[in-house]
């Protein structure tokens, strides 16, 4: 049985990101992305099973979030930013600013059927998401923000 606790304690220690389970069965863990200048970039990754998902099988569900949606993005370039994704996809979500006001976010998101999950897989899937998030956070909305 997979155990979601378990598995991103276990890569939070080996990588020594900081990681927290914002509520019950909800992590969020930061990143830790090396730039080629030796530089480091962090980024959050929100990771949570969700039942029932995947043809009735539960998923473990990954994001970070980019930057909030608006209508003068290059959607372009950010789709064809996206091709770079092993494991992820970008896509944009219903969210809500720091106000609480809705609005809408471009994220990067994965979704790993949990039959098929294990903590090497998972380890690689996060690493995608927020390597993926960064990149388009830092192209298209002017620096690391979440």
């Amino acid at each position: 049985m997979f155990d979601l606790k378990t598995a991103v304690t276990n890569i939070a220690e080996k990588w020594k990101y900081k990681m927290e389970e914002i509520t019950p069965g909800i992590f969020r863990m930061d990143v830790a992305l090396k730039m080629k200048d030796d530089s480091w970039r962090y980024q959050f990754v929100y990771i949570w099973i969700i039942a029932g998902r995947h043809f009735g099988k539960d998923v473990v569900y990954m994001n970070s979030r980019c930057g909030e949606y608006n209508p003068n993005l290059n959607h372009y370039k950010i789709i064809k930013e996206s091709g770079y994704g092993t494991y992820a996809q970008v896509t944009i979500t219903t969210d809500k600013r720091a106000d609480g006001s809705p609005c809408e976010t471009v994220i990067v998101q994965a979704v790993q059927p949990v039959e098929l999950t294990n903590e090497t897989i998972l380890n690689e899937v996060i690493y995608d998401v927020a390597y993926n998030a960064d990149i388009i956070e830092e192209s298209y909305f002017g620096g690391d923000n979440n």
